[in-house]
């Protein structure tokens, strides 16, 4: 049981820290509308961070997690105009252009996605966005999901992935991973 409170721990601290990684990938999507000014944004922070926690088409639902502090919605987010098939799982940085549709989920079209590179976990053959990915595969659900918490139980060979319910019907979801590819 220590093992995997330990293991919890690192899990969270990777990914909390991941945005400090430098070996992020970047995917620049195409602005019609560029302009010189495009260079000041770059020093702009994102408009949103988050994980991507569905797909459909060109669009991506990046959810922020849940503050245990103040126990609200987390922000959410559809934005558009992202190419790619291979999202779901991702943790991401976003700058958006033209302004956000301040629905819930919010709206916006893409300017930058930014993927955040979380490193690797000692005995795991997956990667925490692949079993994220995995675990939303399995399930169905209309709810809007933030994530609480990846672990690797290294003992049982198997992520464990526990998400938070947000909108009509609140709750938790807990999800077991196998670490296989």
């Amino acid at each position: 049981m220590k093992r995997w409170w330990m293991i919890s721990i690192v899990c969270l601290f990777t990914l909390v820290s991941c945005s400090a990684d430098s070996s992020s990938s970047v995917s620049n999507v195409e602005n019609k509308n560029a302009s010189s000014q495009d260079d000041s944004k770059e020093s702009l922070p994102p408009d949103m961070t988050g994980y991507v926690m569905g797909q459909e088409g060109d669009r991506i639902l990046v959810v922020d997690t849940i503050d245990p502090d103040t126990k609200g919605k987390p922000r959410a987010m559809w934005v558009s105009g992202i190419s790619g098939n291979s999202w779901v799982g991702k943790q991401v940085e976003v700058w958006t252009q033209d302004g956000v549709q301040e629905s819930y989920p919010e709206q916006a079209d893409a300017d930058k996605v930014v993927v955040l590179e979380m490193s690797e976990v000692e005995g795991a053959d997956l990667e925490a966005d692949e079993a994220l990915s995995n675990a939303l595969t399995d399930l169905s659900t209309q709810d809007i999901l933030s994530v609480k918490m990846l672990s690797f139980d290294i003992d049982s060979d198997e992520w464990l992935v526990q998400l938070s319910k947000v909108g009509t019907e609140s709750g938790e979801v807990e999800k077991f991973v196998p670490d296989s590819k």
